[in-house]
């Protein structure tokens, strides 16, 4: 039991050092050596627990996606109302902690490796369900029923749209940027009376605050570091 906590613990350190390698190398730059120089073992060792680097490449993914997941989470325990879920999601997938130049253009090095590996494709589409089903949950609250599907499906996709163009374009897209574009979408998208877009701003003011909070505290980084 113990030798097994050990290899889990010792898989997760190579991960995050694999995360890391391919944010300041580029996926192509990213090899076995350099993950081990950032994890401070061996190249055997990253072997002994990643055959190649097709394996490191899965094990990046399900880190990157693990990133996500985690701060959406953190965001909705303290969420009281579908507004303040709603911009979690979108808060937790834009705030700079994750979205920031090095990382977006690591993302799309990663994503182009997605049509060639059926893991990583499955992880993926498990992440694409994980966010239209966050979205879809709060969604039933301002579109009609028939519609919830497909806001769903477009918001998702406007989400991976603006990483990949941050990633792609010389230009610094901030965070304050993708998510102002995610509030144009919003207020075009769902109800856009007066009443819902003070909701929504109030709702989105709430998140951000926590998110700087939240995000910034060594406790989260330590949670952020055991994945």
């Amino acid at each position: 039991m113990r030798s097994s906590s050990i290899r889990d613990i010792r898989r997760s350190e190579l991960s995050r050092a694999a995360f890391e390698a391919v944010v300041r190398h580029g996926l192509r730059g990213t090899t076995l050596d350099k993950v081990g120089d950032i994890a401070g073992v061996s190249k055997g060792v990253v072997l002994h627990h990643f055959k190649d680097k097709s394996a490191l490449l899965e094990a990046v993914f399900r880190r990157s996606n693990l990133l996500l997941s985690r701060s959406v989470v953190e965001l909705y325990a303290y969420a009281e109302t579908p507004y303040e879920r709603y911009w979690s999601v979108i808060v937790a997938n834009f705030y700079d902690t994750i979205f920031n130049p090095r990382v977006c253009q690591a993302w799309v090095s990663l994503i182009s490796e997605v049509p060639h590996s059926k893991h990583c494709q499955r992880i993926q589409l498990v992440c694409n369900q994980r966010i239209q089903s966050n979205l879809a949950n709060e969604l039933k609250h301002f579109v009609p029923a028939e519609e919830i599907q497909q806001a769903s499906r477009l918001l998702g996709q406007l989400i991976d749209g603006i990483w990949v163009r941050a990633g792609m374009l010389p230009d610094q897209m901030t965070s304050d940027d993708a998510i102002e574009e995610m509030v144009f979408a919003t207020t075009k998208l769902l109800a856009s009376d007066e009443i819902s877009q003070a909701k929504h701003r109030e709702a989105l003011k709430k998140v951000k605050g926590v998110a700087t909070i939240v995000f910034g505290s060594k406790a989260f980084r330590e949670r952020l570091l055991q994945g």
